[in-house]
């Protein structure tokens, strides 16, 4: 039997009314893991400025690569050159930049999308009768 691959959704980020304006950022949809590791909830770790642990900078740099591995796209540029969508093109950024692509990033993937058409509303419901279905056995039942 084929396997079924989900397709991956990608957001384009929204920065309109921001410093960030112009801007176009587009993220693959985070990995529900990524989303619920508590270490991941915001840029800003609580990390002493002026004595940083290797600790401290190595999660700062695995969230860094986390991020880059989700930026699918991005019309960045730096002295007219465009910069990379990559891991070295994240880190040449400054902190603050960065944290406001994040937050757009996760602002998109838990935003609920608008109501439905409402053309929509007078759609009856398809007939499942035709679907075809199967009881599971007892020995599926108890796995």
């Amino acid at each position: 039997m084929a396997g079924f691959e989900a397709r991956r959704t990608v957001y384009k980020l929204d920065f309109e009314g921001t410093d960030l304006e112009g801007l176009e950022v587009r993220m693959r949809a985070g990995r529900l893991g990524d989303m619920l590791d508590p270490s991941n909830a915001e840029i800003g770790l609580n990390i002493d400025p002026d004595n940083p642990s290797a600790e401290d900078i190595k999660a700062v740099r695995a969230k860094f690569e986390m991020i880059a591995e989700y930026l699918a796209s991005w019309n960045l540029v730096e002295d007219g050159v465009p910069v990379p969508a990559t891991i070295e093109g994240l880190m040449d950024q400054e902190p603050a930049f960065v944290a406001q692509i994040f937050a757009a990033w996760q602002k998109a993937q838990v935003a609920v999308s608008g109501p439905l058409p409402s053309s929509s509303s007078n759609t009856p419901p398809p007939d499942l009768s035709s679907i075809p279905t199967e009881s599971l056995s007892p020995s599926l039942l108890a796995s």
